[in-house]
């Protein structure tokens, strides 16, 4: 594509509309831009899962964006009590809030996961590693919130944090994460 239109401004936009708006500013518009869609979702590689996110982006689409009243089951999925996670640090868990993000971090600083917070040669802003790297500005961290996390895909379970998960959008951005729906544990 690039190549192809060297001589143009490419803009590429992941699922507008449908996953958490930016914290700051606006969701860009692409009102007066040519637009080619790609609906293919090469993430999702699960029937049931996939049934489970087009039901969400119905609703969005819909308007109807808002979690009312969740009981201890989202979706076919129990909700479990966030203490009975059998976590490994290959896992994800991602959440609402910065809070509910460090809660994780303390309760499992014994185990090395760190995520890197600048580029350089060998590493990138955000990815996650597992040895604290000498020379590259990284923390402990052991979950995430929803929105930094957003682009990633998880290959092995994915935890979602339920407390405070208030949109649907957050919903859908957390669930589309993972791969099958059989990843995700849902915890409160």
């Amino acid at each position: 594509i690039l190549e192809r239109f060297d001589y143009h401004k490419i803009i590429f936009c992941g699922d507008l509309g449908f996953q958490l708006p930016p914290v700051s500013g606006y969701e860009f518009d692409v009102e007066d831009f040519p637009v080619i869609e790609h609906k293919t979702n090469r993430r999702c590689k699960c029937p049931k899962l996939k049934k489970r996110l087009d039901f969400m982006r119905e609703k969005i689409k819909e308007g109807k964006d808002f979690l009312f009243g969740m009981s201890n089951n989202v979706f076919g999925i129990d909700i479990i009590k966030k203490g009975d996670i059998d976590y490994d640090i290959k896992d994800l868990i991602i959440c609402p809030t910065h809070k509910t993000k460090d809660y994780y971090t303390e309760k499992y600083n014994h185990l090395e996961k760190y995520i890197v917070l600048e580029n350089c040669l060998d590493y990138s802003n955000g990815d996650i590693v597992y040895e604290k790297i000498k020379g590259v500005k990284n923390e402990l961290r052991h979950a995430f919130t929803i929105h930094s996390i957003q682009g990633e895909t998880a290959k092995d379970k994915l935890y979602s944090d339920m407390f405070k998960m208030r949109s649907l959008k957050m919903l859908y951005t957390a669930f589309s994460r993972a791969e099958y729906l059989h990843q995700i544990v849902l915890m409160r």
